[in-house]
């Protein structure tokens, strides 16, 4: 089983999946799968999940021939009388419908919210610059090892964030989150 989250660095796919489920928005014929509504701290929020097969063309079902289905999730927020909409896409292995569905996705946004923001926000990983072959995947290789031993370290900074900022600035702080 995969289920993976598509962001704007994967721009055909993302295109080809936003496209189709405007096209089913438009027609005023998406069916809600999973409807979550919470109230915290202040701030409101509505998920609805919405999920369809795949209607991808040639090129596409052959780069990505196990998908089986995609997910858009729509998120209303409102927190002190602002609103913002915001739209995520995803790709599964799962047959459309599936019943973990809602399950799966807030079990991602969790790990999203986690690890992935440190990643996404500090070391800035979906912009990456490089084009050489496997440079890419050689630098979120040290970026994992990187925020791996950061969490691990015991070393005063109070927050994953800081610990970086200051391994940064001071070499020996970067020695001792390095070589303890």
């Amino acid at each position: 089983m995969s289920f993976v989250q598509v962001k704007k660095n994967q721009p055909k796919l993302w295109a080809a999946i936003q496209s189709q489920f405007q096209a089913v928005f438009d027609a005023g014929k998406e069916k809600i799968v999973t409807e979550v509504k919470q109230e915290a701290h202040g701030r409101k929020e509505e998920r609805y999940v919405f999920q369809l097969k795949p209607q991808f063309s040639p090129e596409m079902a052959e780069k990505w021939p196990t998908i089986r289905s995609i997910i858009a999730v729509e998120r209303h927020r409102s927190e002190k009388g602002k609103g913002t909409v915001d739209t995520s896409y995803y790709i599964s292995s799962l047959s459309p419908r599936h019943k973990l569905l809602g399950h799966y996705i807030r079990q991602h946004w969790r790990i999203e919210n986690s690890q992935h923001y440190i990643l996404d926000v500090v070391f800035k990983e979906d912009d990456p610059r490089i084009v050489l072959d496997g440079a890419i995947e050689n630098l979120a290789l040290f970026r994992r090892i990187v925020l791996n031993m950061v969490k691990q370290c015991d070393c005063g900074a109070p927050s994953q964030r800081n610990k970086l900022k200051k391994a940064g600035w001071s070499d020996d702080y970067r020695a001792q989150v390095f070589f303890g």
